[in-house]
């Protein structure tokens, strides 16, 4: 059987220009769009109750912009608002609404090329998306993207070359291209944390819901990443690594990844730790050996680490494969637990396969795999039975051997699940979106549930 790689969605290389009219002098004004609004000439104008943006308007280097909370901001086409200076764009009493005016399909949103760091907290982007292209980064907190209208490759844009960027407690629903990417040759860390991502990538291009360059540090952890079963060209999360360069990280935890095309896939050299993740229903691809996994390691320069601990995987055409790699540890017991190898495994396997034929683990490489302690998708957890699910040299004499005795038990594998579930605590709000417990000063006022539980802000 022949088992090629997922492929990763395209990402563009944009070169980012500004230009159209400015808004201002560069003299160390402060302005909001109330203030633009009252000038002539500016791009903004008011209407009715909300603030309308036409083409470009530039807050300059030495200037500051400053968003108005509770407003609505609609976008005509090709609009967009470019902060050059300093911006803040918390807006902690109420959220600000930034949409497209009536029809409008190509208006682009905000995007920040600021040379200091901005908070971007409590926006609902609608249609018009955020472009981060500045170096100093940003921490996007308590954000709503939806229906992206796919202008720009990704509804949440990270750019700047080396800048980090840090994703709390966001919702992503429903955009046309991926809801986070960035350009190819971006490499910018990031973490992105209790968010909720449902049914992104609508155009159903070969372009997944969480589209990411790796980087010194890609982390995702406490999201939900759920898919749109009518579309079968869409994955969950894709990490690459384009260019080969060294030194790059991803770890991807606690997340609830459902009903994609895949799973989660990494491209390229790096070092990965995927663990305590749920990943279900991830089979729509059409052809099997075109994907279809829940979890797939791709790298033919045999340089990327894996570490695959206490994920449940279940209903992938693919549960686990390996594309080349350096080191794949889904399970190595025989070495002390003060060990870096040391790994008690604890996946779980449930009913993976494609065309009548069950596939936990494919081992398509060359390499040696450790995989014990894990509780395999048949009746009996002995080295027959689990045989059956396991495709590696045993089947054909050019792949690597897979480790997988000792299997765990179901006794071990429910104790170590009731661990996990009593260890998930923190603030959530209603929508199941977690939130960071020194974050309660950037809460807007509700009722929050706190370790099971109500809490007032």
């Amino acid at each position: 059987m022949r088992l090629v790689a997922t492929l990763i969605g395209s990402m563009l290389t944009s070169v980012i220009s500004i230009f159209g009219q400015s808004s201002n002098q560069d003299t160390g004004s402060v302005y909001s769009f109330e203030s633009l609004s009252q000038i002539e000439g500016s791009g903004v104008v008011k209407e009715g109750g909300s603030y309308v943006l036409n083409g470009i308007v530039t807050i300059e280097e030495n200037d500051t912009f400053k968003i108005d909370p509770g407003v609505v901001v609609e976008f005509d086409d090709d609009a967009e608002l470019v902060i050059k200076g300093f911006a803040d764009l918390c807006s902690k009493d109420a959220p600000t609404t930034l949409r497209r005016h009536g029809d409008s399909n190509n208006c682009v949103g905000i995007q920040v090329a600021s040379n200091q760091k901005t908070e971007v907290f409590n926006l609902h982007f609608e249609h018009v998306g955020l472009r981060g292209a500045t170096p100093a980064g940003m921490r996007v907190s308590n954000c709503v993207f939806s229906n992206h209208n796919g202008v720009v490759s990704s509804a949440l844009f990270l750019g700047g070359d080396g800048a980090s960027f840090t994703i709390e407690g966001c919702v992503f629903d429903h955009c046309l291209k991926a809801a986070v990417g960035g350009a190819a040759n971006f490499s910018c860390p990031v973490v992105i944390d209790g968010c909720t991502f449902t049914q992104n990538s609508q155009a159903n291009g070969n372009v997944p819901q969480l589209n990411l360059t790796s980087a010194s540090e890609v982390t995702i952890r406490n999201c939900k990443v759920i898919g749109d079963s009518t579309l079968n060209m869409v994955g969950g999360i894709a990490i690459a690594n384009w260019f080969g360069t060294s030194g790059h990280k991803a770890t991807i935890s606690n997340c609830d990844i459902h009903d994609n095309r895949y799973g989660i896939t990494t491209m390229g050299m790096m070092d990965v730790t995927i663990t305590d993740n749920q990943i279900i229903n991830n089979h729509f691809e059409t052809n099997p050996n075109n994907g279809g996994s829940g979890i797939s390691l791709y790298d033919p320069y045999l340089k990327q680490t894996a570490m695959i601990s206490g994920n449940h995987i279940e209903k992938s055409l693919w549960g686990v494969t390996v594309i080349g790699c350096g080191k794949v540890n889904m399970g190595n017991i025989d070495v002390p637990a003060d060990f870096p190898d040391y790994n008690p495994g604890d996946n779980v396997f449930v009913d993976n396969g494609n065309n009548g034929v069950p596939y936990d683990l494919y081992n398509n490489s060359a390499n040696t795999v450790y995989a014990q302690g894990n509780y395999w998708s048949v009746a009996t957890q002995d080295e027959a039975s689990i045989e059956e699910v396991i495709f590696h040299q045993a089947d054909n004499p050019a792949l690597g051997l897979v480790i997988f005795m000792p299997a765990g038990t179901t006794a071990h594998m429910e104790t170590t699940n009731a661990e996990r579930r009593s260890s998930i605590n923190g603030i959530f709000r209603l929508d199941g979106t977690r939130m960071k417990a020194n974050d309660t000063n950037l809460l807007p006022k509700g009722i929050y549930v706190v370790n099971g539980k109500k809490m007032v802000f």
